[in-house]
């Protein structure tokens, strides 16, 4: 008798507790951005999870961000046997990880408490870091020239490829391989300067949005001419730069910034 009513106890103090957990649930929104010179710029894409433990195992709510870096994680579900409030109201901590192919976090993650039946809004800004840039779009021409013709362009200066390269360890420039990293001139006169006797020699189009690069990597671009069109780098080529890629995003390129190779 004595064991069953043991039983009968701890089943009823079980039930007791299972009766006292609520359910309670909320929203989360925020903002994603980085800094440029001194001001926030919103990241549109970044992928929002928040999470209901700092073990980082179960998702509890996710979100994209906006055109403006902007998110709104709608509904997040706890449940609870001891509850701030009462069964009307409680407050709980949650764990945020963004995710984004051009950024990563400043810090491995944010916590934020927000409180049942509130849309939290602005209680989840997580700043980030850049680490993929686009390369800029570079425009220009490879000879240099003047109004009196002392340095007239010929047509022995176009269909000259131009490439996009890097300078690596050993002093010596190698070409992306990315198919926008190249470009041949033509004689029409294309870029940003339609001066007559600048006829020759222009490019346009080199680079361009598709191209990102990991900052740490290349922090530098270099424009080379390849003058005797034979696909390698070598004396007589002409190069100019370097031209950082963080925080530009086109240059115009002179003739004048050319230098031959030795």
């Amino acid at each position: 008798m004595r064991k069953h009513a043991l039983l009968v106890t701890v089943f009823a103090v079980f039930a007791l507790l299972v009766s006292c957990s609520a359910v309670f649930d909320a929203g989360i929104g925020g903002k994603v951005y980085y800094m440029q010179n001194g001001s926030e710029v919103g990241i549109s894409g970044a992928k929002i999870l928040v999470y209901d433990s700092s073990s980082f195992t179960e998702v509890i709510g996710s979100a994209r961000t906006d055109a403006n870096g902007n998110f709104t994680v709608s509904k997040i579900v706890w449940k609870t046997t001891d509850p701030k409030f009462g069964k009307t109201a409680d407050n709980h901590t949650v764990y945020i990880k963004v995710t984004h192919e051009d950024f990563e976090m400043k810090d491995a993650y944010i916590t934020a408490r927000i409180v049942s039946d509130s849309t939290n809004s602005g209680m989840a800004d997580v700043e980030m870091k850049k680490t993929r840039y686009t390369v800029p779009v570079f425009n220009g021409r490879i000879v240099e020239g003047n109004a009196d013709y002392a340095k007239p362009f010929v047509e022995t200066s176009d269909e000259i490829p131009v490439y996009l390269t890097y300078e690596g360890e050993d002093g010596r420039y190698t070409r992306f391989t990315d198919v926008e990293a190249t470009v041949s001139t033509t004689g029409n006169n294309i870029g940003t300067d339609t001066t007559p006797y600048y006829k020759h020699g222009n490019f346009a189009g080199l680079g361009g949005g598709n191209m990102k690069y990991v900052l740490a990597d290349y922090p530098e671009v270099y424009i080379l001419a390849d003058m005797n069109a034979d696909g390698a780098v070598g004396s007589g080529d002409k190069v100019a730069g370097p031209y950082p890629l963080d925080g530009n995003s086109s240059y115009e390129v002179l003739g004048k910034s050319f230098i031959e190779l030795l």
